[in-house]
């Protein structure tokens, strides 16, 4: 089974035999109403739109329906994610440091201002000076009441977190205040930016930067204005909506990530290692039989060396061995190693045990090309003498199946396949108790999946 292909395929195919009905793809009843219900609650058509609009950015044909598939298997699976391993360890990884909550909201502002920037920007240009810099007023804040919140400066610091009485001393100071055009006037506090900032943004905090706290208070007017605007032009609902849909997606992300699957399969999976501990010899030893290719290695190499005294030599040997020059006869003249009188011939080196250092030059050389020359190891300034090789023939073979890092790779590899598996089960198996209304024209198409 591939991860990659499972990781796709949790994320659709769960309408693709009955589709989706044409009035509910043409959104009927505007961005606010609902375009199927998934045991009872409501999945908008905003969301689905706004989502549409993402993954056609990505593959320009990329199908509406597909859309609204992905968005249903996403909730189901996102909601038996949360009941089983809780948001604290679904959110462990995801945007490092910053609260479950702040991620969300970051995410659900950056998507509407990159799907709805454009006509965002033409309201701003009504607004006096053509922005939000006229609506915005910085406030001075004394060095005293920020000694209130952080303490003396020059403290070090051990904790970057505020306990209940500085948080509330925190609110007490104002950044900035503001007025937006349709939202009445607003402040940003101090205790709003520090809840905002993963431990980079503390540090900062503490450091008393205030050019870093009038940043990062501005950043949250922009925010409140997006949102501000997103809801008058799609509906309070519909913004919660798609609050809930990204908050689903990174849910399943999570999950995937707990299964040793999606972006980073080398990051460390719990259950990874558990299914991997219970993988048998016999099953790594079919799956070796069939991935035998994956484990060709160099089994032997014959190969010639030529030891040189010093660098200068050494440039001056490979010049001739790069100008036609035979490699034997120039080991016999000015090799100084004991295989010289043999024109540095090595014979077989074969590939065993933990390789030497000269073994391991030739066995990453290419057959039938000397090499560039090469200090053996030794101290910076240790006098030390030079290699070049030619390997003249080498002999192909296959890593023994019953070796350690044979029996790693293929534990891991079945435990991704058996992961993979145990997730596509599940959403089947949630697919089929889920109740889901396609919903037309006033009417719903209703059923289990």
């Amino acid at each position: 089974m591939n991860p990659a292909r499972t990781l796709r395929a949790l994320a659709g195919a769960v309408w693709l035999a009955c589709g989706w009905p044409a009035a509910a793809a043409n959104g009927l009843g505007g961005q606010g109403a609902a375009v199927a219900r998934i045991d009872g609650a409501p999945l908008l058509a905003f969301s689905v739109e706004t989502s549409w609009r993402i993954a056609r950015a990505a593959d320009p044909a990329a199908r509406r329906g597909a859309t609204l598939d992905a968005l249903i298997a996403n909730r189901l699976l996102a909601d038996a994610a949360r009941k089983r391993f809780g948001e604290a360890v679904l959110s462990t990884g995801q945007r490092v440091g910053f609260a479950r909550d702040v991620g969300i909201d970051d995410q659900l502002v950056s998507t509407l201002r990159a799907q709805y920037g454009a006509e965002m920007e033409q309201d701003l240009r009504r607004l006096p000076g053509a922005g939000l810099d006229s609506l915005l007023h910085p406030q001075a804040v004394s060095e005293a009441a920020l000694d209130g919140v952080f303490g003396k400066p020059g403290v070090l610091q051990l904790d970057l977190n505020l306990d209940s009485a500085q948080l509330a001393q925190a609110d007490k100071l104002v950044l900035l205040r503001f007025a937006l055009p349709h939202g009445g006037d607003g402040s940003i506090t101090l205790g709003d930016v520090y809840r905002r900032q993963n431990v980079q943004g503390r540090v900062a905090l503490f450091a008393r930067e205030r050019d870093f706290m009038q940043q990062q208070a501005r950043v949250q007017v922009a925010a409140r204005y997006v949102l501000d605007w997103s809801r008058r032009r799609f509906g309070t609902d519909a913004v919660a909506d798609l609050r809930r849909v990204l908050a689903d997606q990174g849910d399943v992300q999570a999950l995937l990530r707990l299964h040793g699957m999606g972006d980073d399969q080398h990051a460390g999976s719990r259950l990874l290692d558990q299914l991997a501990s219970q993988v048998s010899q016999a099953q790594v030893r079919d799956w070796y039989q069939r991935h035998r290719e994956d484990f060709v290695r160099i089994e032997r190499v014959r190969a010639r060396h030529i030891r040189l005294p010093d660098e200068a030599t050494a440039r001056t040997v490979s010049a001739a061995l790069a100008a036609g020059a035979d490699f034997a006869t120039l080991a016999r003249r000015h090799s100084v190693a004991p295989s010289a009188a043999a024109g540095g011939a090595l014979g077989w080196v074969r590939h065993e045990g933990r390789p030497g250092w000269l073994a391991q030059l030739v066995f990453a050389q290419a057959e039938g090309k000397a090499s560039a020359p090469v200090r053996t190891p030794a101290p910076p300034d240790a006098q030390a003498p030079w290699e070049i090789v030619l390997v003249e023939q080498r002999v192909l073979g296959y890593q023994e199946a019953s070796s350690e890092s044979v029996r790693y790779v293929a534990s891991r590899a079945l435990a991704r396949e058996m992961a993979a598996a145990q997730l596509a089960a599940l959403r089947e198996q949630l697919l089929r108790k889920a109740r889901i209304d396609i919903i037309t024209a006033g009417t719903a198409s209703a059923g289990p999946a």
